[in-house]
């Protein structure tokens, strides 16, 4: 039988106190239960929700939640718990009532492992896991079903490595990390030249990877290494699904890269550098400390530090932002045009008589 976990509103705003600023709890009085977390237009009694935008407000009203997680001057019809990070409460409620399943601590017998293996304490190895030589895995890290990891692997404590993972070899990953299904770290990079013959020569990837603490990858991410040296990854950065890190890349702390962008070889990032989703670098260009690049960008160049970019090629924001005005008129300027040259025309035939 599933457990019911419950805990009083003032009991939640009391324990996220001490590590959220300004985390209070708030009430006409009564103090409800809360025995889970849901959306707005979902949530029953017993459950608290989230306001994350001004448009949902409204909702309140309507909504049977028993209470809410809002900012400091949202008006609240509900019992509720305020803090100036309400996102972050809200992350920190949800994770109080979901703990998601792992694999029991221990090897699988399907797990298959090569010689010399060192495993810390409290390992779970699901399934079908292929660990190849000499690999290291700290202690507490989890490796779900059908993994393969190739030989002279270290991975650090607490990290979780999901379903259909590949990890190439000498591959150095961290500790607190969590890789998404389907992720490949350690594949070849794009190296190719053109021969006299006219086919394309391979070029030996013999470089690594490496993936520093509290790295997060999405869903068929692929991390390639390099001729020589290293791809890094550093401490701190997240990754979406199906983003390519190209051979020789340097990804800096904090940075946080949205679906389906591409890095080309060579490519450095400063730290805290945002990237939406579709963009993408050509190969050897810099981007600078807290960057902010737009969807669907594409970087020919370097990218200053602290700038917001948008556009192919990219440019300021306030640049692209006329670019894109300019545009859309760019109909009624080509009929004004037109009408200009009609004009011109009958003005200069007539001063030609």
């Amino acid at each position: 039988m599933t457990q019911i976990i419950s805990f009083k509103l003032s009991e939640l705003a009391a324990e996220f106190a001490a590590t959220l600023p300004e985390c209070k709890f708030e009430s006409d009085g009564t103090d409800p239960i809360i025995t889970g977390v849901a959306a707005i237009d979902k949530a029953q009694a017993g459950e608290i929700t989230f306001v994350s935008s001004s448009k949902f407000v409204a909702r309140l009203k309507d909504t049977q939640a028993s209470a809410v997680i809002l900012d400091q001057k949202t008006p609240s019809p509900l019992p509720c718990i305020r803090t100036t990070y309400p996102r972050i409460l809200f992350a920190k409620v949800l994770e109080k009532f979901y703990q998601p399943p792992t694999p029991p601590v221990g090897i699988h017998p399907t797990a298959i492992l090569g010689e010399g293996v060192e495993l810390g304490t409290n390992v779970a190895i699901a399934p079908y896991v292929v660990i190849s030589d000499r690999v290291k895995i700290g202690d507490n890290a989890t490796i779900y079903p059908h993994v393969t990891i190739y030989n002279d692997v270290v991975i650090g404590a607490n990290t979780t490595i999901h379903a259909n993972c590949v990890i190439g070899d000498r591959t150095q990953i961290g500790a607190n990390c969590l890789f998404h299904p389907s992720t490949v770290l350690g594949g070849d990079g794009f190296g190719f030249e053109i021969s006299p013959n006219g086919t394309w020569y391979k070029v030996p990837q013999i470089g690594h990877v490496i993936i520093e603490d509290n790295v997060e990858l999405g869903c068929s991410c692929a991390v390639d290494r390099p001729a020589v040296g290293v791809t890094i990854i550093h401490k701190g950065v997240k990754l979406d699904n199906f983003v390519q890190i190209g051979h020789g890349v340097e990804v800096g702390a904090h940075s946080v890269l949205a679906a389906q962008v591409g890095l080309a070889g060579g490519v450095t990032l400063g730290h805290h550098v945002v990237m939406a989703g579709q963009v993408g670098a050509a190969n050897h260009i810099h981007i600078g400390d807290g960057a902010i690049i737009g969807a669907k960008s594409g970087i020919a160049g370097d990218v200053s530090a602290g700038v917001t970019m948008m556009g192919y090629p990219v440019v300021p924001e306030k640049d692209w932002k006329r670019i894109v005005i300019s545009e859309r008129q760019l109909p009624d300027l080509l009929h004004t045009v037109r009408k200009l040259e009609k004009r011109i025309a009958e003005l200069e035939a007539k001063l030609g008589e």
